[in-house]
């Protein structure tokens, strides 16, 4: 048999045995997890994210010169996902960047825009506050950037 080089060897009427074995085994994990528990779960990490961040960040607990977060996304869970978008008394790109250097994946949304999403799949609450405390750190660090 002839095998086909480059990108048209691969079109054929069955998938490649090794592309199937991981999307078996993420079609295993999805059957485990109902979207009704998922749901569940993004709800709680959610709520629970947007806790600590009113808690350590909003404009009137933060002390005068310390940075603080807005959420912009709907307040309503019914009206909102997993993701959480924030803005920030400084810059945002200061902000993203600090994130970034600690290894925190988000998306960051022109003008000012970041959006954060715990996935309730697999991410947890301890990520959750892990997040918390690189958030805090990453507001300092990017404050004394001004």
């Amino acid at each position: 048999m002839q095998l086909i080089p480059g990108a048209n060897g691969f079109r054929i009427s069955n998938p490649p045995i090794l592309l199937v074995c991981p999307l078996h085994a993420s079609l295993e994990i999805f059957k485990q997890a109902t979207m009704k528990a998922l749901r569940r779960k993004s709800i709680l990490l959610t709520g629970y994210l947007e806790y600590l961040l009113k808690h350590y960040f909003s404009k009137g607990k933060a002390e005068t010169k310390k940075p603080f977060v807005n959420i912009i996304t709907p307040a309503r869970i019914e009206d909102r996902g997993c993701q959480l978008t924030l803005t920030f008394s400084v810059p945002i790109k200061n902000v993203y960047q600090e994130l970034e250097k600690r290894g925190v994946v988000c998306d960051k949304r022109e003008p000012d825009g970041l959006r954060v999403a715990p996935v309730p799949l697999y991410n947890s609450f301890h990520d959750v506050y892990k997040f918390i405390n690189l958030l805090s750190s990453a507001l300092d660090s990017a404050a004394t950037k001004i």
